[in-house]
């Protein structure tokens, strides 16, 4: 006869609870995820400004918009991005030991920080481009300045602008949290051997570009693609760090 089990089946709402556990986790501190990103945004607008204030009062009135101008050029916009950089290392290296002591599992750990990186890059991702939206009617009434519509955030729409930060937060979380995660797994042997696997990787594809004679037409393919089809694509890098971090966590031991 066969033995039938009467223990209760374990309701999805208890998965589905333990991925909200997980994203309470990562931001008990709130100050890591969401305060520090739009402190540095706020410093570099700061400073922005007053580069601002100082070109209009150095530079006669026939340059000045022209001097204005070049600020367009500035990466002060991208100075949140790398701080998130660090936000993807301590996911892995502070919280994952963490929360397997809540018997989370480690499929739910890396489940529930994929979550809490695509609600935290789509709160900042609209915060800046509402950013945007208001420089660049600012522009548009005469006055120039240039800190959220810098580089290629000024010559795109809102859409685009949203989906390109969006798609650069959650590509650095996923490298950076990947690495954290091959560092957990095989410490310091598994570094060297991912970073010597990255470079060969950029120097081969590197050297088919040039040996074949197809460098030019990949560069002219690049630069004929649209913002919105680059930035889209940049999410398959990402998907790819995500897998193998999550190659990496599913036995990586437990250290004190």
């Amino acid at each position: 006869m066969t033995a039938i089990s009467t223990a209760p089946p374990v309701p999805r709402l208890a998965s589905r609870h333990r991925l909200v556990k997980v994203m309470r986790l990562h931001l008990v501190n709130r100050l890591t995820y969401v305060g520090i990103p739009w402190i540095i945004t706020g410093v570099a607008l700061f400073i922005s400004i007053v580069v601002a204030l100082l070109i209009s009062a150095a530079v006669p009135g026939a340059g000045r918009q022209d001097a204005l101008q070049g600020m367009s050029y500035s990466w002060a916009v991208l100075s949140p991005l790398w701080y998130l950089a660090v936000v993807g290392v301590q996911a892995v290296s502070a919280v994952f030991p963490f929360a397997l002591g809540f018997s989370i599992t480690r499929r739910e750990y890396a489940l529930g920080t994929l979550l809490t990186y695509v609600v935290i890059a789509a709160f900042n991702a609209t915060g800046w481009a509402i950013l945007t939206e208001i420089e660049r009617a600012i522009n548009e009434s005469g006055v120039v300045f240039h800190h959220f519509t810098a580089l290629w955030l000024g010559e795109v729409g809102a859409g685009a602008v949203w989906l390109s930060l969006f798609t650069l937060q959650i590509l650095i979380f996923a490298v950076t949290s990947a690495f954290a995660a091959v560092y957990a797994r095989w410490r310091s042997l598994g570094m060297l051997v991912l970073w010597a696997a990255v470079a060969l990787s950029v120097l081969g594809l590197i050297a088919f570009a040039v040996l074949t004679g197809t460098a030019p037409s990949i560069i002219a393919w690049l630069m004929g693609i649209s913002t919105v089809s680059f930035f889209a694509a940049l999410l398959i890098p990402a998907a790819l760090a995500f897998g193998l971090g999550w190659g990496a966590l599913r036995r990586a031991p437990l250290r004190g």
